[in-house]
């Protein structure tokens, strides 16, 4: 008989089992190939998914469509979609009408949201039928058996069922077994006793728990009976309080299982979660995994650059995405393509080939070796599919054309070709196969069991009314999965987290299985986080130096630097290290008062203010037009509450005759053997007197007299000096900007004479940078990791 699997691993272990004999194979298929040569569908193509979730989005518009909550917008419709296209699937292979639903919803909970979903049900079959197009929701109403391919096997069909049958399947055996002969082989536990029903109401075959069976459907008897034995595994639970530490007891179990004399093809790893797959990759140093769900496309450089560059496109304002794209080497003028067109309809052409442009580029793919040419393969095989989508819409926005296509890419998945011979699965993957060992990872709350997306717009006594799966029979199902694998297994391994966020799955005491041991967690470290010998810290006492500050400029913050921490001096212009600093898109305070500088420089280069509000319009004017994003608005706009201040003492200023002399003006000059540099934000004229004005957005640093002995900022007192070059200062002043006031130096000669000092002192040559005595400085110190402060 030609033997039905439920997945193409039963298939190939099938196939495998014959290695060693001398004869004709027979034929096999899974399930899922079965079905497709099993049927046919006159005059119709089947939808692809993007096809299906544009014409649902279609379907959905209609004004009581709101009243189910999920939002319509492109982007949002196209994650939530699949709660639909399951419920509708569900009610489909189970042959269960909306109206069979309204009638066992006895209190008429649901008859609201069920008269809408019944609409777009009907809206969106008819979308269907108008584009002569079916998919998964139509099929059990419009599929015909294929006899052609029934008939070419003369000895009919045996079943390997692992789980239940929706009402779907068991009419299309129903009718393939009217033509040739058809078994089912199954297994009955105390977690899928729903087959005892089954079998009893379609076939007429009374079943036991505990029990195998191969059921002739074709004649209606029990061809074979058997009664099932359990084998008792040696079975290993641990818990962990980090998930990562589970990749450490993988490999402690796989070397375990070796040493007992289980080959590596007989050990299987089963993730409820196939997200901890990269994890388990990363860290198989020896390369003895295989991923047999692949590995993602979104690891691959393609994929990446095109993810990169679309949140480029949303943000363009943030940092790390325009240094994402220069580090993939993306280039301007193909930023700029897509740029020009992100919030256009454009048409399938223009779509495709701004899409394809990386896949085409040489320099791109000579510069980004491939993992393997099937990538580019993939990436080409779906674009492909995108196109024919948007042949058909005619046009579409570019971003969505984008979302639509990285969309398609998250599914897709690169075979693993270099793996070894220990195989890494999903639960379903693991059915119908028996291994020796096993090990499962994540055997938490938080996957098992896996919850399902079809309970969205029913109750429990809804869906039992109407007999469709409930949540139990879900969970029995995979019950039944787990307890097929362990208890065929020799050896066993299970691990779980467990911390204040996670904790161990109910369903290791339903299948009759004890709680994890405490381990040693610092042993299942050690593989993961390799340690190093502790390196020397660089001491600068072992370097003999000899500075002069004479030998080169002198400006207000290197001498700060210098009177703060000798230290810090020393890294920063003797050795001149540069700060350490992480891109960041953030808005600080410095570069609030950058602009505000930039803002003051613009309007009053080249005129003065005797009308406040004149200023301030300029002010307002340049600031809006210089926002970048919402977040620098609202620092804008919490600024241009606060200048107007600034504005009328401006003009009150300007009105007793004050005008801008210089702005951002850069000097030198020599000073007691010295070169003296900066740059003074503005100088203003009045009679033929000079005023000095430092800008501050933040607080003025005032002292008293008594702090002059210990002060390190003469900024003012530099600037006082420099702009003597000019002319009579008759002042030097911090200018505070929230406030719109001048603050006058008021020891400004005092400051001077410590200056002096301070220069005097420091002419003869620096021998030693020790660390400053209070680690206050050490806060701001960009350097503080070298002196071991941090």
């Amino acid at each position: 008989m030609t033997q039905i699997f439920p997945t193409s691993r039963c298939v190939r272990e099938f196939y495998n089992s014959f290695l060693e004999t001398n004869q004709l194979l027979p034929k096999a298929y899974s399930i899922a190939e079965f079905e497709a040569k099993a049927i046919t569908v006159a005059n119709k193509t089947l939808a692809d998914e993007d096809t299906r979730v544009l014409l649902l989005l279609e379907a959905c518009r209609f004004e009581n469509f709101k009243e189910l909550k999920i939002e319509r917008e492109f982007l949002s419709f196209l994650k939530n979609s699949s709660y639909l296209f399951r419920f509708f699937e569900e009610l489909a292979n189970e042959k269960t009408a909306i109206s069979t639903l309204k009638m066992a919803d006895t209190y008429a909970t649901f008859d609201e949201h069920l008269d809408i979903l019944e609409n777009l049900l009907q809206r969106y079959t008819k979308a269907l039928e108008e584009k002569s197009l079916y998919d998964k929701i139509t099929l059990p109403e419009v599929y015909e058996i294929n006899e052609d391919f029934i008939m070419q096997h003369e000895e009919g069909f045996l079943l390997h069922l692992e789980g239940f049958l929706n009402n779907y399947e068991i009419e299309l055996l129903s009718k393939i077994a009217k033509l040739k002969p058809l078994c089912i082989s199954l297994h009955v536990n105390e977690f899928n006793h729903k087959m005892i029903k089954v079998s009893q109401e379609h076939f007429g075959l009374t079943l036991q728990t505990g029990y195998s069976y191969i059921l002739d459907i074709t004649k209606g008897k029990i061809e074979q009976e058997k009664k099932l034995s359990k084998s008792s595994p040696h079975i290993d639970i641990k818990g962990f309080s980090s998930r990562l530490l589970q990749s450490s007891f993988v490999h402690e179990k796989i070397n375990a299982f070796v040493k007992e004399g289980i080959a590596p093809e007989d050990i299987v790893v089963v993730l409820p979660d196939e997200s901890f797959a990269p994890t388990l990759k990363r860290l198989d140093n020896w390369r003895n995994l295989n991923f047999a769900m692949g590995e993602s496309f979104t690891d691959s450089v393609l994929y990446k650059t095109l993810e990169a560059l679309e949140k480029f496109l949303y943000e363009p304002e943030e940092i790390q995405h325009r240094l994402r794209l220069s580090r993939l080497r993306v280039d301007e003028s193909t930023i700029a393509s897509f740029k020009s067109k992100w919030s256009e309809r454009c048409s399938a052409d223009e779509i495709i080939n701004l899409l394809s442009v990386f896949a085409k580029d040489e320099n791109f793919l000579q510069t980004y070796v491939l993992k393997t040419k099937r990538e580019l393969e993939l990436f080409e095989e779906e674009l492909f599919r995108l196109s024919r989508l948007l042949e058909n819409l005619q046009t579409m926005q570019l971003q969505k054309a984008m979302k639509l296509f990285l969309n398609r890419l998250r599914s897709v998945s690169i075979d693993d070709v270099m793996g070894g011979k220990i195989t890494v699965m999903g639960l379903l993957e693991s059915r119908g196969v028996s291994y020796k060992g096993v090990i499962i990872v994540d055997f938490n709350d938080d996957f098992i069991p896996k919850r399902s997306k079809k309970d969205m717009f029913l109750s429990s006594h809804v869906r039992e009314k109407a007999n469709l799966p409930s949540q139990n029979d879900r969970e029995n199902l995979q019950r039944y999965f787990y307890a097929r694998l362990l208890f065929n297994a020799k050896s066993v391994a299970i691990s779980f987290t467990q911390n204040e966020q996670s904790m161990a799955s109910r369903f290791l005491s339903e299948l009759g299985l004890k709680g994890g041991v405490n381990v040693d967690e610092i042993s299942y470290m050690q593989p993961i986080f390799q340690s190093f010998p502790k390196k020397d810290r660089f001491e600068l006492e072992d370097t003999k130096i000899s500075y002069k500050l004479q030998d080169a400029p002198l400006s207000a913050s290197k001498l700060k630097t210098l009177l703060t921490c000798k230290r810090w001096f020393y890294y920063k212009y003797i050795m001149k290290l540069r700060e350490a600093k992480m891109p960041d898109s953030k808005v600080s305070e410095a570069d609030v008062g950058n602009l505000l500088h930039e803002s003051l420089h613009y309007v009053l280069k080249d005129k003065y203010f005797l009308d406040e509000n004149e200023m301030m319009i300029a002010l307002r004017r340049y600031l809006l037009s210089e926002q970048k994003s919402l977040t620098w608005r609202f620092h804008i706009d919490l600024w241009l509450s606060k200048l107007q201040t600034l504005c009328k003492n401006e003009a009150q200023r300007f009105k007793r005759g004050y005008r801008v002399y210089a702005l951002e003006k850069e000097f030198k000059r020599d000073f007691q053997g010295y070169i003296l540099e900066g740059k003074i934000d503005r100088i203003d004229t009045l009679e033929n007197a000079l005023s000095v004005i430092d800008y501050k957005s933040g607080k003025v640093p005032l002292i008293s007299q008594k702090q002059i002995e210990k002060a390190v900022d003469f900024q003012l007192e530099f600037y006082y000096l420099l702009a003597k070059s000019l002319g009579d200062v008759e002042g030097v002043y911090y200018y505070e900007l929230q406030s719109g006031m001048l603050t006058r130096e008021s020891f400004l000669e005092e400051k001077l004479e410590k200056l002096s000092e301070i220069l005097e002192e420091f002419k003869e040559p620096i021998t030693e940078f020790p660390k400053c005595e209070s680690s206050s400085p050490c806060v701001f110190c960009p350097y503080v990791i070298l002196c071991g402060r941090e």
